[in-house]
């Protein structure tokens, strides 16, 4: 009862600090919860819709005329398979909703059992699902954000030689394997009587090597088998040979992972972050305790010759900071079930799979008896100084017997007074603004890397290192004839602007040593970017391949390698080692003749990009090429707003930022707040001297929040070492998971100084705001003293 009666006292007495505690705790358990919950809950969610629609184990869409009896049968004969489920489609090769294009190809199929129809807000599921009348279209949800489209709207789907048919989207369905918006190709579902009419059609313009008659296979992995998804694809296809004659293999293991890889980027930063603020309020909860235990030493003396034991004052600060842990973790687990229905709602509209909606798993609860007991470790730690307590000490008023003066206490210089006063308060009771400095430091550490990481967006070396090419037109050909005047459309554009970059680049999926990789194929290989090591595949046997390839496969530079498309391979030489954002980094790249010794018949590329020294005569540009070509030829202008690179990732970054920012202002403003009222209580005297000698109230208050934006630069200083050590490291693991496995950052002066300056002003304001209490304090405090 004693031990209660003291906290339920400490706790009305010192309120502030109970409640900063509580909302520092809400917040880091509701974050955590909240990721983990989401990332959870899409898990279970793929599990249900991957049972559900019966999909394969490998998702392998093939042209009909390259499925042969004897391929069937060698897949289906298989030790490695259990059964195979067949569906045919008609492959598209482009589609537009109103203003937004997609040029990658996709598959049309009747709607089948295992497919099931969203309900209006997108929440559940309809339980009859209508049947499609001509002319209209079920589309997978991931296509909704990406092609900004709703129920309603007319889509026109591209087919072979140009043919081209109009639908009325009818609704949006779950189809778990590429139905995510960062999947390229899709599968959509349209009537019977649409089906048979564009087969027909098709049919009678198709030629040997342009077709549309597709069927999707669905292998199912046998039980018998210990292969992992990667392993039982690979010896699947060494097998059989189905992978490379497939036109873009898929396991469900990578489908998760395509599907998930922008949430999963966001989340995972999230939550790194909302472990390092946990960091932050142990630091806060240590300054709090040590300094408690400084301001109460006269009653906790009183208490120790009163016969409280250690264990007992131990106990004090234990029961009084672990309920405040405990009511903010279960404040935290109560708003992470609102929170997690947003966040996974948000992320709904990517991953095109609807999430389940458990409250709370294993993981979350492991992770917050983890914060309990750290939690407790600190409290036991930081109460150490309760054992040496002197009660003869107490009785003197807890004073320190002996002060020494410190080097850095310099004169107080009239000129800058509030400067020079501040410094010295500071370096005079360092001890008190330790724990600032370290949460003004990972603040800003995480401030800068964040920001760093949206400068990448805008510097044209780093999307070259990147792999990636920021061109500024991108045409396409409507017709073969059409692809065969590239040059003429070159020596066009030269007459506007030079040129700093032209090329035409296809993607496909080949088969290197067995694994199913994507492979993009240049007609000019002196321009491929995301060079690392090695050289550029000049000849007609060399390849470029990833680190995570080489990783992957065990392959270095110089090693010969067999790469399969269909029914024909050939051996090629790894002339070096790049880096590129296709397939997140498990890709490959050659040149144009590269491809054509495969084949063994030339290839013509449809498509062409162009990089321009001046950027102004784009709009000069554009109309020549419409003029001059009208139909056939597709022309697409990207500038800083319409890049379709740059506005995908700037808008992750952009709400990062938002996340982490806010999330520091709050947590700058609570710890500033305790430390001041910390302060506050120790330097009352302090202060009612100052008055005394004439210092007004609003000059005391701007040199308490002067003496906090000097901790905080301190704090930003360490912040700034901090980024140039780890930022490159710990932007690069974030960058892995789209493909990208070296990255050199640029520092720059607003890359740093912005969040330096956000972090010291936002100290030095809520400082300001904190201390308004000096106005309460009066000369008479020397008269009590």
């Amino acid at each position: 009862m004693e031990i209660f009666t003291l906290v339920k006292a400490n706790i009305r007495k010192k309120k502030s600090s109970f409640i900063s505690i509580v909302i520092l705790m809400t917040i880091v358990v509701a974050s955590i919860v909240t990721i983990l919950g989401v990332k959870k809950n899409y898990q279970v969610g793929f599990d249900r819709a991957i049972e559900i629609a019966d999909c394969g184990d490998i998702f392998a869409p093939v042209k009909k005329r390259k499925m042969t009896d004897e391929l069937k049968k060698k897949v289906e004969e298989s030790s490695l398979v259990e059964r195979v489920v067949y569906y045919d489609a008609i492959l598209y090769e482009g589609l537009t909703v109103g203003e937004t294009k997609d040029p990658n190809i996709g598959f049309l199929l009747e709607m089948h059992e295992g497919i099931e129809l969203y309900n209006e807000n997108f929440d559940g599921f309809v339980e009859e699902i209508p049947k499609l009348e001509q002319g209209e279209v079920y589309l997978p949800l991931g296509s909704r954000g990406k092609l900004s489209c709703d129920i309603g709207d007319t889509i026109n789907i591209a087919f072979i030689k140009g043919m081209e048919k109009e639908f009325t989207i009818k609704g949006f369905v779950q189809e778990p394997v590429i139905g995510a918006a960062m999947i390229g190709f899709k599968q959509m579902f349209i009537s019977k009587e649409d089906y048979d009419a564009i087969s027909k059609e098709c049919h009678g313009i198709q030629t040997e090597d342009i077709s549309f008659d597709m069927t999707i296979m669905n292998i199912h992995q046998s039980p018998d088998s210990e292969l992992s998804p990667a392993q039982f694809q690979r010896e699947l296809n060494l097998e059989t040979n189905i992978i490379a004659t497939s036109l873009a293999a898929l396991t469900l293991d990578q489908s998760k992972n395509y599907s998930m890889l922008v949430p999963d980027m966001i989340l995972n930063i999230v939550l790194v972050f909302a472990i390092f603020l946990f960091v932050i309020v142990l630091i806060v909860m240590g300054h709090s305790i040590s300094t408690e235990i400084e301001i109460d030493y006269v009653a906790l003396g009183v208490l120790k010759s009163q016969g409280f034991t250690k264990e007992k004052l131990r106990q004090l600060f234990l029961w009084q900071y672990g309920l405040a842990e405990l009511i903010g973790i279960l404040l935290g687990c109560v708003l992470a079930i609102p929170l997690k229905k947003m966040v996974g709602t948000a992320c709904q509209a990517m991953v095109g799979t609807l999430p389940a909606s458990e409250v709370i798993n294993a993981t979350s609860v492991l992770l917050i008896f983890g914060i309990v007991l750290v939690s407790f470790i600190l409290i036991h730690i930081s109460t150490t100084k309760v054992v040496s307590i002197s009660p003869v000490r107490a009785i003197l008023g807890g004073r320190e017997q002996i002060y020494f003066d410190h080097l850095l206490q310099l004169p107080i210089a009239k000129k800058v007074l509030a400067i020079s006063l501040a410094f010295r308060q500071v370096a005079s009771g360092k001890k008190r603004y330790v724990g600032v400095v370290l949460i003004v430091a990972i603040l800003t550490f995480f401030m800068i890397s964040v920001s760093l990481l949206g400068d990448l967006l805008f510097v044209d070396d780093a999307y070259s290192m990147m792999g990636l090419v920021a061109y500024d037109i991108q045409v396409q050909a409507k017709t073969e004839d059409m692809a065969k005047k590239w040059e003429q459309v070159d020596e066009q554009i030269e007459a506007y602007s030079k040129c700093t970059d032209v090329n035409s680049v296809t993607n496909g999926y080949m088969s290197l040593n067995g694994e199913n990789l994507a492979c993009e194929v240049y007609e000019y290989p002196e321009t491929i970017p995301g060079l690392l090591d090695g050289r550029l595949p000049l000849y007609d046997n060399e390849i470029l391949i990833t680190e995570f390839v080489a990783e992957s496969l065990n392959l270095k530079m110089g090693d010969e390698v067999t790469v399969s498309e269909y029914d024909k391979d050939a051996s090629y030489i790894i002339s070096g080692i790049h880096q590129t954002m296709s397939d997140v980094g498990m890709a490959f790249a050659m040149n144009k003749k590269g491809k054509e010794r495969l084949r063994g018949e030339e290839i013509t590329f449809y498509y062409r990009y162009y990089v321009l020294e001046d950027k102004t005569q784009l709009d000069a540009i554009e109309k020549m090429l419409q003029e001059e070509y009208g139909d056939d030829l597709e022309v697409q202008v990207y500038t800083e707003e319409n890049n379709p690179i740059t506005s995908m990732y700037s808008g992750i970054v952009t709400l990062l930022q938002i996340i982490i920012d806010v999330f520091s202002l709050i947590f700058v403003a609570v710890a500033v707040r305790m430390v001041c009222a910390k302060v506050f209580l120790q330097e009352r005297t302090d202060i009612g001297i100052y008055k005394a000698i004439g210092f007004t109230s609003g000059k005391l208050r701007m040199q308490f929040a002067m003496r906090f934006f000097l901790v905080a630069l301190i704090g930003a200083g360490f912040g700034i070492l901090l980024s140039i050590l780890a930022s490159t490291k710990a932007i690069g693991l974030v960058m892995r998971f789209a493909g990208v496995s070296k990255l050199v950052l640029t520092f720059t002066v607003e890359s740093v100084l912005v969040p330096v300056l956000i972090v010291s002003v936002s100290c030095m304001v809520f400082a300001f705001i904190a201390a308004r209490k000096i106005k309460k304090v009066e000369v008479r405090e020397l008269v009590v003293e």
